[in-house]
């Protein structure tokens, strides 16, 4: 019988990437298959399960300990309950499980247990042994493995440059970064107001995400207190759990529901003893996650408490909906509501990000759309009457962007931005993929270090922590303190090499790149435009509103202008088409059995 790969997250985890990289994979041997949408429950597992007959079965949950247990369990039995463990000829499928490496200890440990053999991943492997472990689970040996192994060598290790190789062993040198002090309350201004901290800051301001997934809200508030006491922060975004973010102000609905993926505040009361707990300290600000309904009543409740003064937001444009699973709202429905929300704060004065371009990057998109998706979200802003747009730009995302990669695209992005932002004032963020790190936490300390080093090319006020140790576990107090000293260290260090490394943004591979990229995500924002009744040729900022129509960006999903991978929604299928990493990291789209790159024109015109 012919091989089949099914690739599923659990419990509604919308973490794909390394499925599609599993797939990448599969497909390289010639192995056909497909990963279903994240969903609250097995049905769509089993339905794909029971039409497709997979030989290969593979599942992933990177959320707590206590939950991927669960999931994984259930999920296993489940499938055996339902006769799905073996194929047509009565052979077993071979079955995955991807996790932390704490979860994955702990069903090691039971796997006696399970009604079937499986195979655990977790990333404390190199990105080369992982892919071989991937390729030992579907069985691929001989020339075929060799061959597949030598393309997939020249994916996972772009070059780079090799200053910040040098430069983060020397922050990581002697724990040296452990003399870093925390950081001092501000003036009474940038306490209320964020654009005054950047203003008033030494060194890019640091934020974090912090939650902690328990029963109640006591943890995190102990946490965040301990976290301001010790200055290790200047914004901490709240980590909302699932469950806040589905049903805040609805205390009886928690009941029943296990709580994961954070801090599961319920009412108004829990948000203010959550932002007492930052009156202390260096005063940080907070902000919690953005809901995934009612986000304009949340966010006045939130200001209520105090919340968002000396902070800022973030909604997405295009996702926290039915795209990822993540929320109950239509697409359309969806752009709406975060159109309103983006205003709303608008009017209230507060800082906006749109995190949106992330979401693409997650999903294996292709370069230009990550960049054309920049140009949507300021004009989103641009419309919506925002002062204060603050644009993240995550590097190494995926993990396999190589550096020069990297400032090209951003740099695409901040020219972008600059055409479309109208008199709106810019702020620069920067933060790693959480995909770039290493489960042992020397490598990930240095990793830090060494990413850090990379955002400052492109002079950011804000950094967005990720502690080093988040491939392997969620970031402890002390964890966010330590990484908070490695990034202020690595920052002061670049600041005495900046004219040496500021000159990498002029690097022909990077120069040459950022052209390309601008010229095809300008035809793309321009061919979504042109699906509005009314449009005209003229520059982008002509088009602006055209781009922040509602009914246009659902239509630019619809028809596939934008587009990836990983979005696996049944109603905006990905066009047969793939996406994959190329010289230094660059993310570029090909037809299926294709070797040359498609241009923008090209794309669209397979998808017609």
């Amino acid at each position: 019988m012919s091989l089949y790969f099914i690739g599923a997250t659990l419990g509604n985890d919308p973490h794909t990437e390394g499925l599609f990289k599993a797939q990448r994979i599969a497909n390289l041997a010639c192995i056909s298959g497909h990963i279903t949408a994240p969903a609250d429950t097995l049905s769509l597992l089993l339905g794909a399960v029971r039409e497709y007959r997979p030989s290969h079965i593979g599942l992933s949950y990177r959320l707590s300990p206590d939950k991927a247990e669960a999931v994984f369990t259930e999920c296993i039995h489940t499938l055996e309950e339902n006769g799905l463990l073996r194929r047509g000829d009565g052979t077993w499928c071979r079955v995955a499980f991807a996790a932390l490496p704490e979860s994955i200890a702990r069903l090691r440990a039971r796997s006696n247990q399970f009604p079937v053999p499986v195979e655990f991943f977790s990333q404390e492997l190199p990105p080369l042994d992982r892919a071989e472990q991937v390729l030992d689970y579907f069985e691929v040996r001989d020339f075929q493995r060799d061959r597949i192994l030598a393309l997939l060598k020249e994916e996972l290790c772009p070059p780079g440059i090799e200053m910040l190789d040098q430069m983060a062993k020397e922050v990581i040198a002697g724990d040296k970064w452990r003399s870093e002090p925390g950081l001092q309350k501000p003036s009474a201004e940038a306490v209320k107001d964020l654009i005054r901290r950047f203003e008033e800051s030494e060194l890019p301001c640091l934020r974090t995400h912090f939650g902690v997934p328990e029963d109640s809200i006591q943890p995190t508030v102990e946490g965040i207190a301990a976290l301001a006491n010790a200055g290790a922060v200047d914004e901490i975004s709240l980590g909302s759990s699932d469950l806040s973010q589905r049903y805040f102000g609805e205390p009886e609905a928690f009941k029943g529901r296990k709580n994961d993926g954070g801090v599961p505040y319920k009412t108004v009361d829990d948000l203010k003893v959550l932002y007492q707990a930052t009156r202390r300290g260096n005063y940080p600000g907070i902000k919690p996650y953005a809901h995934v309904r009612n986000l304009c009543a949340f966010a006045d409740d939130c200001l209520k408490v105090g919340m968002l003064q000396g902070a800022h937001q973030a909604v997405p444009l295009f996702w926290f909906n039915e795209l990822d699973g993540r929320g109950p709202l239509t697409l359309d429905e969806s752009l709406v509501e975060h159109q309103e929300t983006v205003a709303h704060l608008a009017r209230r004065g507060i800082p906006v990000e749109m995190n949106d371009p992330n979401h693409w990057a997650s999903r294996w998109a292709h370069d230009t759309v990550v960049v054309a998706d920049y140009g949507l979200i300021t004009a989103v802003m641009e419309q919506c009457g925002v002062a204060d747009m603050i644009f993240q730009f995550q590097l190494n995302k995926p993990a396999e962007t190589g550096d020069y990669a990297d400032l090209a695209k951003m740099g695409a992005a901040l020219e972008l931005v600059g055409r479309l932002k109208g008199n709106a004032r810019a702020w620069r963020e920067t933060r790693a993929g959480i995909e770039h790190f290493s489960p042992d936490p020397a490598e990930a300390k240095y990793q830090l270090a060494r990413t850090t080093l990379l955002q400052m090319i492109l002079e950011p006020h804000m950094i967005h922590l990720v502690s080093y140790c988040e491939a392997r576990h969620a970031a402890t107090v002390q964890d966010i303190v330590e990484s908070a000293q490695i990034v202020r260290h690595a920052a002061r260090l670049f600041k005495k090499h900046a004219p040496d490394l500021m000159k990498y943004r002029n690097q022909n591979e990077v120069v040459e790149r950022k052209h390309y990229l601008l010229k095809e995500a300008e035809y793309l924002l321009h061919a979504i435009a042109r699906l509005h009744p009314r449009y005209e040729p003229g520059s982008l900022q002509s088009i602006a509103s055209m781009l922040a129509d509602p009914f246009i960006l659902e239509a630019a999903v619809k028809h596939r202008f934008m587009a990836a991978p990983g979005l696996v929604h049944p109603d905006y299928p990905y066009p047969r088409l793939v996406t994959r990493p190329s010289r230094h990291g660059f993310f570029d789209v090909y037809e299926e059995e294709g070797v040359q790159i498609l241009k923008e024109a090209e794309r669209l015109s397979l998808q017609q």
